[in-house]
């Protein structure tokens, strides 16, 4: 939808990115250049940027999506630094010596065509024999990974990788569902198969579905074929607007800090209606308007749950209806269990969602707040402007909707602890129960950590953990000795690397595993010196004592590789200084400005971790 003057005045008159992306996306609306001009000149105006630098091979022409890149870029707190390969240079490019490798890009978009993959789809795949298709599959995907590992090779950055759609309908056109030469089926195979090597083959990966954008917009309004023939440019206006922001939207997920918590309201939020005043009866929540679309963005929460963010509930209310509803509504999906943390009570809501964040250990800077009150979001952007609220829209048919322009809650991966995060904190509720009646019966913590017969599982150079190990050094704050940032293909190349020793600790007890919570990166400087690069641990397990244990095994693993001398950092930031002492209160004494130093012998590598109530296996 075209935008008019009077929103265009209106989205002029916003004052955030995020504000004005919504508005955006909730009413389908597409800028002119012109209007995008505009806006991209007020969101400059609102704030500081993250700065990203974007390279771009192409086997068409890339130029002209520029504009849209800087636009989405700006709704997406994005700075671009842009570097365009020549027309038709995508193997010269993916070399060390190249135009791509000197502009040293954070993103590399690769914009290619099914052509590019085989020959053989030059022709329409209607042509292609069934019996042919599989060889020529196999070899597609065998050109395209050793591509992706040439340019894996040449850009330590996040490689974004696009396949052109099939721009005429397919061959067959109605009937090509039906056929055996189906060409809808056959690529959908392809695309399997892609993906599928990127994920298996290659870290910091991602292939980005046109197909999906496609779909979103329509065949018309996603290809121009005036613009494809006549400048071999293949998108309008929307497809444009489409693909760039896809482009944005990930690189902001990457380098922006994503988002770990959506706190929700329940009334007007999760149903239609006040609990309090219509009963569990009278609210809207089920198959009939409004009720469906109320259903629909639970749906959505509970998919933004899968893929690895908290939900919380934060609502004015008297628990005992709220529950109710929780417990007995027919339509109600999101239970009890799905929520790490709850606070129904009638508190003001900045306080609760400060004490959510304390029970979940978590910055109130990862939060998104959700509600549909004018007061309580203008209450909570006062008190924590840290926190991303989002106001759920007055019309019940946007409200499913209200949260997919978030690039916050994008993912470039998905971890087995991701998974698991609402089970995690539910077992952490059971510990700090455990823990209390410890306590009311006179017990001790060395008493409650005995309690819990924990395991430690310390691993070693495991390649298998790099996407939660890179994770973990994008996301801990809190525990993080130097707050150092690696990437997938970061954390590969130093497990790789003979002078890097890559160590990472999971931890289970009685009430479950959390994972792998804990992180060191040791690089031996000298034939009996080694120097702690990065120290790190998921606040889940914070007071357990296993960052002692951790360390304890990583020295006594040094020593008896014949390390006798081991430095550290101390970085600090404005949210780790709960690490501030741990190194001299480990042995280590200060050297210079930030800088620490211990001394090893082979005392250290007797028993490593047997002065902690932990068991510990390892390093493997």
């Amino acid at each position: 939808m075209k935008i008019t003057d009077t929103q265009l005045e209106k989205l002029l008159a916003l004052q955030s990115a995020q504000d004005i992306k919504s508005q955006l996306a909730l009413r389908s609306l597409v800028p002119s250049q012109q209007q995008a001009g505009k806006l991209r000149q007020h969101l400059a105006s609102l704030g500081a940027v993250k700065a990203v630098r974007l390279g771009i091979v192409h086997t068409y022409t890339s130029e002209l999506l520029d504009p849209w890149l800087h636009f989405t870029a700006a709704l997406n707190e994005l700075s671009l630094d842009i570097y365009h390969a020549p027309y038709g240079t995508t193997v010269q490019e993916a070399s060390r010596q190249s135009g791509l490798s000197r502009h040293a890009p954070d993103v590399t978009l690769l914009l290619l065509t099914r052509e590019d993959l085989h020959p053989a789809f030059q022709a329409p795949a209607a042509c292609i024999q069934t019996a042919d298709r599989q060889e020529i599959q196999e070899q597609a995907i065998q050109s395209l990974s050793g591509l992706i590992r040439q340019f894996r090779d040449t850009v330590a950055g996040h490689i974004i990788v696009t396949v052109l759609p099939g721009q005429p309908p397919p061959g067959l056109g109605l009937y090509d569902v039906m056929s055996e030469q189906s060409e809808y089926q056959w690529w959908n195979q392809i695309k399997g198969d892609i993906t599928r090597e990127l994920r298996e083959a290659f870290s910091g990966v991602s292939y980005l579905d046109l197909d999906q954008l496609l779909m979103q917009c329509g065949r018309d309004n996603f290809f121009d074929p005036r613009l494809w023939y006549s400048s071999v440019f293949p998108y309008a206006a929307d497809g444009a607007l489409a693909v760039a922001n896809a482009v944005t939207t990930l690189a902001a997920s990457i380098y922006r800090t994503r988002a770990k918590v959506i706190v929700v309201d329940a009334d007007n939020t999760l149903w239609g209606g006040v609990i309090g005043e219509d009963g569990m009866n009278g609210i809207a929540l089920g198959q009939e308007y409004p009720g469906r679309a109320f259903v629909d963005f639970q749906k959505r929460l509970l998919s933004l749950q899968q893929r690895g963010f908290i939900l919380a509930l934060c609502s004015k209310n008297n628990p005992d209806d709220l529950n109710e509803v929780l417990l007995n509504h027919p339509h109600q999906l999101l239970k009890n269990e799905h929520f790490a943390a709850q606070r129904v009570n009638w508190q003001p809501k900045p306080d609760n969602l400060r004490a959510i964040a304390e029970e979940l250990n978590l910055g109130l800077d990862s939060f998104i707040f959700v509600d549909d009150s004018d007061y309580e979001c203008s209450a909570v952007k006062h008190s924590l402007p840290e926190v991303d609220v989002i106001q759920v829209p007055a019309r019940a048919t946007e409200i499913p909707s209200c949260l997919d322009a978030l690039a916050r809650l994008e993912i470039v991966s998905l971890t087995a602890e991701d998974l698991q995060k609402t089970a995690m904190y539910a077992q952490e509720r059971l510990r700090k129960t455990q823990l209390e009646q410890l306590s009311d019966t006179g017990g001790s913590i060395e008493d409650y950590l005995k309690s819990l017969n924990m395991k430690m599982t310390v691993r070693l150079d495991d390649s298998s953990a790099v996407p939660r190990l890179a994770q973990l050094t994008q996301k801990t704050n809190q525990f993080n000795l130097t707050t150092r940032r690696y990437s997938e293909k970061d954390i590969a190349g130093m497990i790789g690397a003979d002078e890097f020793c890559v160590y990472h600790f999971s931890l289970e007890d009685n009430f479950g595993n959390s994972g792998i919570v804990g992180l060191a990166i040791v690089e031996r400087t000298e034939d009996n010196q080694a120097r702690l690069d990065t120290f790190l641990m998921s606040c889940r397990v914070i007071g357990r004592m296993a960052e002692q244990a951790f360390l304890s095994t990583i020295v006594g693993d040094l020593v008896s590789a014949g390390v006798r001398g081991l430095t550290a950092e101390y970085i600090p930031t404005r949210k780790n200084i709960l690490v501030q002492h741990f190194l001299p209160d480990s042995g280590f004494e200060a050297a210079e400005s930030g800088v620490y130093a211990r001394r090893l012998s082979d005392s250290d590598a007797s028993e490593p971790g047997k002065d902690f109530p932990i068991i510990i296996e390892g390093p493997v």
